[in-house]
C-alpha cells in the first residue's frame, strides 16, 4: 500500500512539474494584494523615481533604463524629442510626434505602425528597426509608434489620440502574446517579474452585457501613484483584472501532489496532448493550454479592438492593416506542432474581410532552421530578424496591392526622420 501511494505521489509530482506550463505554475502563489505590495516594495528600492514623470512634464533627468513615463490616459508612453541609452547599451531617439526615429528621410510618409516592443524594436539601434528597412523598400517613411509593454488596447488608443499624419496605411501590430495584456489593468498583476519597471495601471475594455465598455486608466494623476502600495486599492483593481482573479482562484499546487494532479488534471492533459502532437507529428486535435484565444471574453475584446481600429482608420481615409507579429517561439510552434496560436484571430480577420498580414505564418513558410531563428531573435528581433520581418512585410503589401504606385507617397508629411 505504501509503495503504491509513494509511486502515485511521485507520478503526481512529475506530472505537475512537467505538464503544467511554467508560466501558469509560477502564478499559484501570486494571487493576493499583499504579495504584490511586498514585491512592489522590493522593486521600488532599485527603481528611479524619475521613471514616473508625467508625460507633460518631462525633465532632462530620465532613468538609465529609458523613459517609462506615466501617462494619465494610456498608462505610460514615450515623450517626444527624447534621446536615451537603455541598459542594453542601445541609443533610442524619439521624434517630435513621440514616434521612434527611423533612418529615412523621404518627402512622404506612407505608413504608420502601432504595437508593443516588437513594433518599437527594442534592443536594436534606429537604423535596424523593421520600419527603417521597410521604408527604404517602399521609398517612403514608416512611422514607428510602438511602445514597450503595450497591450493591443493601448496601441489602438494611442492611434486614436494621435490622429492622422497623412499616411495611407496604418498598421496595428499584434504579437500573439498581446491578448494576455488586454485583460490586464495593473501591469504587475500579469507580469510580476519585477525587473520590469512598468509598475503602472492601464485602461482596458471589458465585456458589458451584449457590448463592450472602456475602463479608463484607474490612475489619471501622477500624484496618485502612491495608491499602488495600498492593499485596498490593489484589491479593488484586482477585481477588474483577469490575471489577479486567475491567480487568486488557481487550485493549490504542492504536496500531496496526487491531489494537485487531480485539481490540475485538465491543463496537464492538454499540455500532454500538445507535446505528443509535436513529438509524433500526428495532427490530432490539441490546443495551447490557457490560451486566451480560446476564451470568450478575451477573444471578444480583441476582436472589438480590431473592429474599432479598422473603423477609425477608414474614417480617417487610411487603409487599416492588422499585422500578426512573429517571434521565434510562435514560429517554432507552427513549424513543429502545426499550431498557429493566433489562428482564431486569422479566421476572424478573414471572416470580416479585413486586410491583414500573418508574419508568423509567412516566416514559418520560408522554413528557417532553429539556428536561423536564434540568429533572428535574441528576446526581441535582432537586426537580421527585423530585416527579414521588413522583407516579408513588403512582399505581402505588394501581394495585397497596398503599395499601388498610384497611391505610394501621395500624401506628404513634415516629419523629418533622419538625424
Amino acid at each position: 500500500m505504501v509503495p503504491t501511494l509513494l509511486l502515485l505521489e511521485l507520478s503526481g509530482f512529475v506530472a505537475c512539474e512537467n505538464f503544467i506550463p511554467a508560466r501558469i505554475r509560477s502564478r499559484a502563489a501570486a494571487g493576493t494584494a499583499g504579495f504584490h505590495i511586498t514585491q512592489g516594495a522590493n522593486a521600488t528600492a532599485h527603481m528611479s523615481s524619475s521613471s514616473r514623470l508625467d508625460v507633460q512634464g518631462v525633465s532632462e533627468n530620465l532613468p538609465d533604463d529609458g523613459p517609462t513615463i506615466f501617462h494619465p490616459v494610456l498608462g505610460w508612453d514615450y515623450p517626444p524629442n527624447v534621446k536615451y541609452t537603455g541598459l542594453d547599451g542601445i541609443s533610442y531617439r524619439q521624434g517630435p510626434l513621440g514616434e521612434r526615429r527611423t533612418c529615412t528621410n523621404f518627402p512622404s510618409t506612407s505608413v504608420s505602425s502601432y504595437g508593443d516592443s516588437f513594433t518599437y524594436c527594442n534592443e536594436v539601434s534606429d537604423e535596424h528597426t523593421w520600419q527603417t528597412f521597410l521604408g527604404r523598400k517602399i521609398g517612403s517613411n514608416v512611422l514607428n509608434f510602438g511602445v514597450g509593454g503595450y497591450g493591443t488596447d493601448q496601441a489602438y488608443l494611442r492611434y486614436k489620440r494621435n490622429g492622422s499624419f497623412g499616411e495611407h496605411i496604418v498598421m496595428l501590430c499584434i504579437l500573439p502574446e498581446n491578448i494576455n495584456r488586454i485583460v490586464n489593468i495593473f501591469r504587475p498583476f500579469y507580469n510580476y517579474h519585477y525587473d520590469d519597471p512598468l509598475r503602472l495601471t492601464k485602461p482596458r475594455f471589458v465585456l458589458n452585457g451584449n457590448g463592450f465598455r472602456l475602463i479608463e486608466n484607474p490612475i489619471s494623476r501622477s500624484t496618485d501613484l502612491w495608491k499602488l502600495h495600498d492593499r485596498q486599492f490593489l484589491e479593488k483593481l484586482g477585481e477588474m483584472d483577469y490575471w489577479y482573479r486567475l491567480d487568486r482562484d488557481l487550485p493549490r499546487l504542492g504536496p500531496p501532489y496526487l491531489l494537485s494532479f487531480i485539481a490540475w488534471r485538465k491543463p496537464i492533459l492538454e499540455q500532454l496532448k500538445l507535446r505528443l502532437r509535436c513529438v509524433t507529428g500526428i495532427r490530432f486535435h490539441a490546443r495551447y493550454p490557457w490560451s486566451l484565444f480560446d476564451e470568450v471574453e478575451p477573444f471578444g475584446i480583441l476582436c472589438h479592438i480590431v473592429d474599432n481600429f479598422v473603423q477609425t482608420a477608414r474614417d480617417r481615409g487610411a487603409e487599416p492593416i492588422i499585422v500578426i507579429m512573429p517571434q521565434s517561439d510562435f514560429v517554432r510552434e507552427l513549424q513543429e506542432c502545426g499550431i498557429n496560436r493566433a489562428g482564431k484571430l486569422v479566421a476572424y480577420l478573414e471572416y470580416r474581410n479585413y486586410a491583414f498580414v500573418d508574419l508568423v505564418q509567412a516566416m514559418a513558410a520560408i522554413g528557417p532552421t532553429r539556428d536561423q531563428l536564434d540568429q533572428w531573435y535574441d528576446g526581441h528581433a535582432t537586426p537580421e530578424g527585423n530585416r527579414i520581418t521588413a522583407d516579408l512585410m513588403f512582399r505581402n503589401l505588394v501581394r495585397m496591392k497596398s503599395l499601388d504606385s498610384g497611391r505610394r507617397g501621395q500624401r506628404p508629411t513634415t516629419v523629418d526622420s533622419e538625424h
